[in-house]
């Protein structure tokens, strides 16, 4: 161990146990690592599994699968809205850049364009894809959440 790694390492916890329970972390230790170290990774990999606790990574993974899933929800929305700002701009440039009869002329709108993408968007499937991927991300979200909300398994025998 170097000095930069001994120096974080501030606090000393005493820790009082079983006969059993230190001849289990001392089997765990083996020969080549002391019991301190087999201490420490056991109570890292216990924090570690708590969700409620800040600084953990479970806690960690779920609000960035969070963060995650609001900036797709925010993009699609953006998205959304250039998709509409543009086919408002190009019927304007369309309709006065070509001679169109009356009829078409009257029907003839950035909603209407729309709404042929959109037909064209569900033939392809997409709308059944973007449902199916929905549901899937909330499966895996709330499976998630059911795991952090278990306690962790007893980690001593």
């Amino acid at each position: 161990m170097t000095n930069s790694e001994s120096s974080l390492k501030k606090k000393v916890v005493t820790v009082r146990m079983t006969h059993a329970l230190y001849a289990n972390v001392k089997r765990l230790a083996g020969d080549q690592r002391y019991i301190g170290d087999v201490i420490r990774e056991a109570i890292r990999q216990y924090i570690d599994d708590r969700g409620e606790i800040t600084g953990s990574r479970r806690y960690f993974t779920g609000r960035f699968r969070d963060e995650v899933r609001m900036l797709r929800r925010d993009l699609s929305w953006h998205l959304s809205l250039i998709t509409i700002m543009l086919a408002e701009m190009f019927s304007v440039i369309i309709f006065h850049s070509l001679d169109l009869d009356e009829a078409t002329a009257k029907t003839f709108s950035a909603s209407n364009i729309l709404k042929i993408a959109e037909e064209r968007l569900v033939e392809s499937g997409w709308r059944v894809q973007t449902r199916v991927n929905a549901a899937i991300d909330d499966a895996e979200l709330e499976g998630q959440r059911r795991m952090d909300s278990q306690p962790p398994p007893d980690m001593v025998n």
